[in-house]
């Protein structure tokens, strides 16, 4: 029988959910940021130029119980999974939105973002799951540190891509 030290695997995990906190992270504030500009440009009403945000945030609050039930009855990976797809029709909407002028859809768009934002939150409890009980909170915290690295990056991204599929606005972020 082969011997597994599970220190090592829960610290390969937490490496692992560190850049992806990271990276995958920075969807937050490029969409709080630039859910707010696309909102302006499509809503025909500037007091309604917030509310992709607000959705995106009504999204994650809403799927939060749903993924954790996924989670718990199929596993992380598959709850993840779940999260992702929703992240890609959300920003396939969104994007679609923006490039067709419908303020619709893109509330829509906004809306499915928030199931991905929704899984991201269990990154820190999936660090949690290898981790000895002492090396937990030594883990979670790990992984909500990926979390300011994504406030970093996030803003980054926007500058880079800012006019990339020019001439519609905030499309190529």
């Amino acid at each position: 029988m082969t011997y597994i030290d599970s220190t090592a695997v829960a610290r390969r995990n937490v490496k692992v959910l560190v850049a992806a906190q990271a990276i995958l992270g920075s969807q937050m504030p490029i969409s709080f940021v630039l859910g707010g500009l696309a909102g302006q440009y499509l809503s025909t009403n500037p007091r309604w130029s917030t509310l992709p945000i607000a959705l995106i945030v009504f999204g994650s609050m809403l799927t939060a119980p749903i993924m954790s039930s996924i989670m718990q009855n199929y596993g992380r990976r598959t709850g993840f999974v779940v999260g992702v797809a929703g992240g890609v029709i959300g920003a396939s909407l969104a994007a679609t939105a923006l490039w067709i002028n419908s303020f619709p859809l893109f509330l829509i768009g906004s809306l499915f973002t928030g199931i991905y934002m929704s899984s991201q939150g269990f990154f820190r409890f999936a660090a949690t799951d290898m981790a000895s009980v002492e090396y937990q909170p030594k883990a979670i915290s790990w992984v909500m540190a990926g979390g300011l690295i994504s406030a970093i990056i996030g803003p980054q991204i926007v500058k880079l891509t800012e006019g990339a599929l020019d001439p519609v606005p905030f499309m190529g972020s």
